[in-house]
């Protein structure tokens, strides 16, 4: 590891954003220069709290000397300030979803390539100890050959209703789904090949939100191993937190499961726990496995190594959820490559997590 410091600009000042600033600002090895937003009056406010300069302008960004770029605009705004960065010769981390077609997480991934620079997506997910403590057993041979699982991410009904403003752009299968398919995909170290899915919307429709209630999408991978995913942005308010979180891992030898949630529970006007993605401050540092990989990126562009989880990774999780909701509209199953063929280039799909 090298003293080296990387100087970063972040783009997008909304709440993900900002938690990239409190990743970056209280990690030695980073300079955060500069945060952008479209939105003149929140860029300035992120610069004040965090004591950078701030701007509206893509192209300022692009044209700086800033050596990496952290992107946290709404799922449905990643590919034309990731292609505009990795265009410009910067390092660039994306929120998941790498984005949401195919086409775009492809244009993001050829950017890369073409100009030689280092594109990391932040499944954060991998970060959690639960999951890190998971992938042990799975390296270390305990489990065996994977055979079946099955993986639950909702969140409450709070989250498109009140917390994410652009959340009709996006739904639950684009705002949950890639973290638990990232992860069973890394757990079970084999590529997708079918996916069938079933959904239902109405009760968001009946809000103004118009995306999905709930999806299950059974997705079978190389070596006949198969998972079920679930994600539900219905959640009744009264749920004990924000999110629901479940994992079961069944492989030949072994078998694994994951509940999780916080082990505080509080009594106050109501029997719950807290938020475990919510920020904690405590001697002077951002507490929380979300600001890991964030600054994991940050050292591998100080070290110059590649990042372990990359475009390729978020173009595959894309691809699974795009077969999930073609699925569901034609109701039958969807092989991957139709989906990555259809998009054109020859899909990644013998790269293995």
């Amino acid at each position: 590891m090298t003293d080296r410091t990387v100087s970063v600009a972040i783009i997008g000042a909304g709440i993900w954003g900002n938690n990239h600033a409190l990743a970056l600002t209280t990690h030695p090895r980073t300079r955060l220069d500069v945060i952008c937003d479209k939105d003149a009056d929140r860029a300035r406010r992120a610069g004040e709290r965090f004591g950078c300069g701030w701007t509206t302008s893509l192209d300022e960004v692009a044209a700086s000397n800033v050596e990496a770029v952290t992107i946290a605009t709404p799922d449905h705004l990643h590919r034309d300030p990731a292609v505009a960065m990795l265009r410009a010769g910067k390092h660039v981390l994306v929120e998941k979803p790498l984005a949401t077609s195919v086409d775009d997480a492809r244009a993001i991934v050829a950017a890369a390539e073409t100009s030689a620079v280092r594109l990391m997506v932040d499944f954060h997910a991998r970060w959690h100890p639960l999951f890190m403590g998971a992938r042990g057993y799975v390296e270390r041979g305990e489990l065996g050959t994977p055979v079946m699982a099955y993986a639950r991410l909702s969140d409450t009904i709070h989250v498109p209703t009140d917390m994410l403003p652009w959340s009709g752009h996006s739904g639950p299968e684009w705002f949950l789904f890639p973290h638990v398919m990232d992860i069973v995909r890394w757990l079970f170290g084999r590529d997708p090949i079918e996916v069938y899915a079933k959904g239902y919307r109405g009760v968001l429709e009946g809000r103004g939100v118009h995306c999905w209630d709930a999806i299950q999408a059974l997705v079978e991978f190389d070596g006949r191993s198969f998972c079920t995913f679930e994600t539900s942005w219905i959640l009744p308010a009264t749920y004990t937190n924000v999110v629901d979180n479940r994992l079961s891992l069944y492989g030949e030898k072994g078998g694994l499961e994951i509940r999780n949630e916080p082990n505080l529970w509080a009594f106050t006007e109501r029997f719950h726990t807290p938020f475990s993605s919510e920020s904690v401050t405590r001697y002077g540092k951002a507490w929380g496995y979300q600001y890991e990989p964030i600054r994991y990126f940050v050292d591998c562009i100080a070290d110059g190594v590649e990042p372990e989880v990359t475009g390729r990774d978020g173009l595959i999780v894309t691809a699974m959820i795009v077969a999930t909701l073609r699925s569901i509209e034609e109701r039958r199953p969807v092989a991957m490559r139709e989906v990555l063929d259809a998009a054109g280039g020859d899909p990644p799909l013998a790269d293995s997590p």
